[in-house]
């Protein structure tokens, strides 16, 4: 990846550049979704043309840009956001590329110049009536006639076909070779005789595709690119360059914004829109999937610069962001509610003279553009058709880790490998156990685990969030079911967090050497996990504390020797310290435990009348409270990664070694789908597990709104992926003799850990609004 200010002035140069010269009304017909015509595209086609800037893919040698892909992404969004049109794709980013690839001399100092001028605007000549996603099914032919091939067939869904000076064509020259071996690729010029259209009426109202019917049109063979019968291989290369770059990230952040608007603008019952709970609840998952569609882009673009892509990018990304950009238009068209029946076609053909549109005008104009949107899920491949890409080449598992993570989380992977029993294998410990005394708790601080996250002053090493990240998500991958999350994280980055004193260095070096477990105490009797200390509250007592009430769900409560209390003081919670005697005794407490859902001990805890000294109380923590929770939220999303890989690991692995009807399960497009379905959710919430890992922590705000997201996306995620692994498993999923329903249970608990996603979908979208 670039250095990041290079990358950071690059961005203020586009910036600078379209405030100067996107013509206003331009940017104004984009934003508010009305019809561009030809004169439009190539006002901006020669400005961009003009600066040098029209085609960011293509080499400098052919006149373009040369920018690498991480340019090319920014670029495209900048220019979304400012409202800029969208280049036409297929001259610059189509045939174009193949041009520069397979072309001959000619056809590239002649057609490529002319291509980046605008002088020649070019359409596509591939679909057909009875050959749309199986294009090799094409029946238009071409057969050789000396110096020319005579064309005779007919193009369908050609998008601008009635502007176009060039198509290229795709053409069966040789009937007798395999459907993709007799192909050609041909570059007409759409005013030769024979060549004739018929518009096609869309479901907004509008004519921007056609049909093109070719009677015996003859192109010169010096049109042919490349060899005959080798079109398929040149087609399929133009649709990596087509596909790529689709998740149109800018385009759903402004399509997303002026969705907000509307919604804040549009009054039902009385309020606004937006303030009803459940279209705001609607307009949080959104948002929280455009960042995740943006951080899933820059993952893929970054595995794309060093080589450890595996091909499915291209339609992970078209995939992702036409189903969001859908989903957006579905909302916008939800704000017009009864107003979209007023619509009418020439509503997207607004004449600005007449001064800006009103609110109810701009809700009347929504369902051209919600109509238009449909076909964005068919274009450039179905939905269907990339998920076929995605299963044959993009089920492995992902490498997103630096070196030094690299190596952690081999460490860490070879010993739980080697070490630690496979669920079905393991005897749970009594509900009252010491978590502590755990055989691997000693390991883990051997390998300086435990410490891992914590000061060096007490004995840790300082790592960030990221590295602890890597550990969870190991332990996830092999069910680990210490309390390494409840304490070595949260009560270890709580005790960091809260002022420094003996009792407080005492704990972190026990943490780090394995002598201590401590847990927290927090829900209460009315809250789940809100970080209010409900259920406690504490009063003074002479030189010391009286803690009374309830503490419910406490992980590992009925067996840890040291509690971390979350309690009311007055307006504050402060957090106390509170240890066992020998025996585990704590006078005025009572415990009592069971084991969950996911084979971890849970107890409720009450206190009664329980005195602790003044030295007990280790300050006021509602802050630091929020930040350690944010911290573990985070890895607690990285652990519920790695059960969801393991989970879609034995899926797949068992769709393979399963036999139905004579064939292996994974043979079934069905199944390929719901994998990928799988695969999909996964690597959104990969995407923002790590993005909130890699947040400032000095920006706590960011970092908890971060949080959030990553928490309710994973949430969603886990339930997905858990269904999808037992159905796929069939009877089996639902025993206890696999690991799948284990990994389901940890998954279940983990959702419910430090908050939910309805919890985390409303702190998401209160932190936005702060």
């Amino acid at each position: 990846m670039r250095v990041d200010t290079d990358m950071a002035a690059f961005r203020d140069e586009v910036r600078a550049f379209l405030r100067d010269e996107l013509p206003a009304d331009l940017r104004r017909k984009v934003l508010d979704h009305q019809r561009l015509d030809k004169g439009d595209f190539l006002r901006w086609h020669r400005i961009l043309h003009a600066r040098g800037w029209v085609a960011p893919n293509c080499p400098a040698e052919y006149g373009g840009a040369a920018w690498d892909i991480e340019q090319r992404n920014l670029f495209d969004e900048e220019c979304a956001l400012a409202g800029a049109p969208e280049t036409v794709p297929f001259g610059l980013r189509m045939v174009a590329p193949v041009i520069m690839a397979y072309g001959s001399a000619w056809q590239k100092s002649h057609f490529l110049p002319r291509i980046l001028s605008g002088q020649d605007w070019w359409c596509q000549g591939y679909s057909e009536p009875g050959a749309g996603s199986d294009l090799a099914s094409l029946t238009t032919r071409a057969r050789r006639e000396g110096d020319n091939f005579v064309v005779n067939g007919q193009k369908t869904w050609t998008t601008y076909a009635q502007y176009a000076d060039m198509m290229f064509c795709l053409a069966r020259t040789n009937s007798e070779a395999k459907a993709q071996a007799g192909i050609s690729f041909l570059l007409i010029d759409m005013r030769s005789p024979g060549v004739s259209l018929r518009p096609i009426r869309t479901l907004d109202g509008g004519e921007e595709i056609n049909e093109v019917f070719l009677d015996d049109v003859v192109v010169p063979a010096s049109h042919l690119v490349g060899e005959v019968d080798r079109g398929w291989t040149y087609a399929k290369y133009l649709l990596s360059h087509e596909r790529f770059g689709a998740a149109r990230v800018g385009r759903a952040k402004r399509e997303l914004g002026h969705l907000q608007r509307l919604a804040a603008q549009r009054v039902v019952d009385g309020l606004p829109l937006a303030d009803d709970p459940v279209f705001a609840h609607r307009m949080a998952q959104l948002e929280i999937d455009t960042l995740a569609l943006e951080q899933t882009n820059l993952r893929l673009i970054a595995r794309d610069q060093r080589g450890a892509g595996h091909g499915a990018e291209a339609s992970i990304l078209k995939f992702l962001g036409s189903t969001l950009a859908q989903r957006i238009s579905e909302a916008l068209v939800d704000t017009a509610g009864s107003n979209a029946l007023a619509y009418q076609s020439q509503a997207l053909e607004r004449d600005y003279a007449q001064g800006d549109p009103t609110v109810e005008e701009e809700l009347e104009a929504m369902p051209g553009f919600y109509l238009n949107l449909r076909k964005i899920s068919i274009y450039g491949g179905t939905d269907e058709v990339q998920k076929d890409i995605i299963a044959k080449l993009g089920l492995g598992l992902p490498d997103d880790y630096n070196d030094d993570e690299r190596a952690l989380d081999d460490a860490v992977g070879r010993y739980l490998q080697r070490e630690y029993p496979v669920p079905a294998g393991r005897t749970p410990p009594p509900a009252d156990a010491d978590p502590a005394a755990s055989l691997h708790w000693r390991a883990f601080a051997e390998m300086g685990l435990l410490g891992l996250g914590l000061p060096g002053s007490s004995g840790g090493m300082d790592a960030g969030l990221t590295d602890l990240c890597v550990v969870m998500q190991q332990f996830g991958r092999h069910l680990v079911t210490e309390p390494y999350d409840v304490s070595a994280l949260l009560c270890g980055q709580l005790l960091a967090l809260m002022p420094d004193g003996a009792a407080v260095q005492r704990m972190l070096a026990g943490i780090a050497q394995g002598a201590a477990a401590p847990v927290l105490a927090l829900a209460g009797p009315q809250s789940d996990w809100l970080l209010d200390g409900d259920g406690v509250v504490a009063e003074r007592q002479g030189d010391g504390w009286i803690l009374n009430g309830v503490k419910r769900r406490v992980p590992f409560g009925a067996g840890a020797r040291q509690l971390l209390v979350a309690a009311r003081e007055g307006r504050d919670v402060a957090l106390f310290l509170i240890e066992a005697g020998d025996r585990g005794v704590i006078p005025g407490v009572t415990r009592q435990g069971a084991v969950g859902v996911d084979g971890r001990s849970y107890a409720d805890i009450v206190f009664s009348a329980c005195r602790v000294s003044e030295d007990a109380r280790l300050g006021v923590a509602g802050a630091a409270l929020e930040q350690a929770a944010d911290m573990t939220r985070i890895a607690l999303c990285a652990e519920a990664l790695g059960a969801m890989q393991a989970l879609f690991d034995a899926t797949r692995d068992y769709a393979d070694a399963r036999r139905q009807f004579g064939r292996a399960l994974s043979g079934f497009q069905a199944v390929q789908h719901r994998l990928v379905d799988m695969l999909l959710a996964l690597e959104q919430a990969r995407s923002l597990t790590w993005t909130a890992a890699r947040a400032d922590p000095a920006d706590t705000r960011l970092r908890g709104r971060l949080a959030s997201a990553a928490k309710a996306r994973c949430g969603e995620a886990a339930r997905y992926i858990s269904q999808q692994s037992i159905q796929l498993h069939g009877g089996m999923g639902m025993t206890d003799e696999l690991p799948v329903g284990h990994y389901v249970k940890r998954l279940l608990a983990i959702e419910y850990s430090l908050g939910d996603t309805r919890y985390h979908l409303n702190r998401y979208q209160r932190l936005a609004q702060a």
